[in-house]
């Protein structure tokens, strides 16, 4: 696969690269657009050529996910992950969002509290403020370079009859952090103590560069199966987010028939003909072109950490053990929220994800997307360079900025 190859993707309306989108979150259209989880990477052959061969048919009634559609799901987390999925537990629903929502209202009531591990995903927070949940913090902790869980606190957290879910992301995201065994049978086993749902957000799960490995949370223990759910998608794996469904696999059956009682009645189950086509595609011949994908994303976070060791020694990177994002520590640097923003973006013409969007655990860090040509990680970086050496010379340390999480 040639991953080098640049795409304008301003050929069709896109989030990512729009103008409007660049002027209004940071305030230039000319910024290099690293902020959004997508990927500048056309999808595997095999999807193109399936799709193509549906749209030739010509007829795009209603339609219905066939068994092969189910087999090759199955078939992919066993052979890639050793999780065996049961068929009767999996689920559909628009989005990844839109399952954690309907999961948040199904296993709390207004008022209760919903664990999060920050920094992490801002989307969580938008959820559980909008169903009228309230955000409780169990705040990762950095130590010597890599992200930890607090488990004292988890159990504290926990403990509290008020919080009744935790929303696990695995893989972490934005500190690309590939949790293991270990570390979820100890969420399992606080959670299943205190009467926690767990919900995890596995979207990331197919990236992982060894020797770190991804494992399904359902696949760790009969304790995780009892008390949790798992949202899955091969939206992120095979860059067609703008396309695909979510899956939601709920072993417990009485957790299972309310998720798809409340899909039936408010009709979010239906198939779109070119999701399930584009779905069943990845899953059965995406193999080879996500091994090759891997690599190459190995290849542009060598890139960043190499640029960053030789140029710019005050800014580091977090080491990644999975996804296609990075995240950058610039706190050395001593400016604040809003003034690295700012820098990032107008002086060196790089729209990454502001940490703080992510949290105030965020402040000071940035998130960079490198799922793209290695041309525009070397432009990104090239840019930072150019514009850091008269900041660093500087040696300016502006005040803190007070940033609501």
């Amino acid at each position: 696969m040639n991953f080098d190859e640049y795409i304008d993707r301003n050929e069709y309306p896109t989030l990512k690269w729009s103008g409007a989108f660049l002027s209004e979150y940071f305030g230039n259209e000319e910024a290099i657009p690293m902020s959004v989880a997508d990927m500048d990477l056309k999808a595997p052959p095999a999807v193109i050529a399936q799709l193509h061969k549906r749209v030739t048919h010509g007829i795009y009634g209603y339609a219905f996910r066939p068994d092969s559609y189910f087999n090759a799901l199955e078939t992919w987390y066993q052979n890639r992950h050793g999780w065996r999925i049961d068929q009767k537990h999996i689920g559909a629903s628009p989005s990844i969002l839109s399952a954690v929502s309907i999961l948040i209202n199904q296993h709390s009531s207004e008022g209760d509290g919903v664990i999060l591990q920050p920094p992490v995903f801002f989307e969580f927070r938008t959820v559980i403020r909008s169903n009228k949940r309230k955000i409780v913090k169990n705040p990762l902790n950095l130590i010597e370079g890599r992200y930890r869980i607090d488990f004292d606190d988890l159990e504290l957290k926990a403990s509290d009859p008020n919080n009744k879910i935790l929303i696990l992301c695995n893989p972490h995201n934005p500190v690309a952090r590939v949790w293991t065994r270990a570390e979820l049978e100890q969420i399992a086993e606080i959670c299943e103590r205190h009467d926690v749902f767990v919900i995890a957000d596995e979207i990331h799960g197919d990236f992982f560069f060894p020797p770190h490995k991804y494992t399904p949370y359902l696949n760790v223990s009969e304790t995780a199966v009892q008390n949790g759910a798992a949202c899955i998608s091969p939206a992120k794996t095979f860059n067609i987010s703008g396309m695909v469904d979510a899956i939601t696999i709920i072993p417990h059956e009485k957790h299972r028939q309310r998720f798809h009682k409340f899909a039936h009645r408010h009709q979010i189950h239906k198939v779109n003909v070119f999701a399930s086509v584009a779905m069943e595609a990845t899953y059965r011949d995406g193999a080879a072109w996500l091994d090759e994908l891997l690599l190459y994303i190995q290849g542009n976070v060598d890139l960043v950490r190499e640029h960053l060791q030789k140029n710019n020694p005050r800014v580091s990177l977090i080491e990644p053990e999975g996804t296609f994002l990075v995240w950058l520590d610039f706190r050395e640097l001593g400016w604040d929220a809003k003034e690295l923003e700012r820098f990032l973006s107008q002086k060196a013409q790089v729209a990454l994800a502001p940490g703080y969007w992510f949290g105030r655990e965020g402040v000071g860090f940035a998130r960079m997307t490198i799922g793209c040509p290695r041309e525009t990680v070397r432009s990104a970086l090239n840019n930072l360079t150019a514009a850091l050496r008269p900041a660093q010379a500087a040696g300016c340390d502006p005040p803190g900025t007070n940033i609501d999480n």
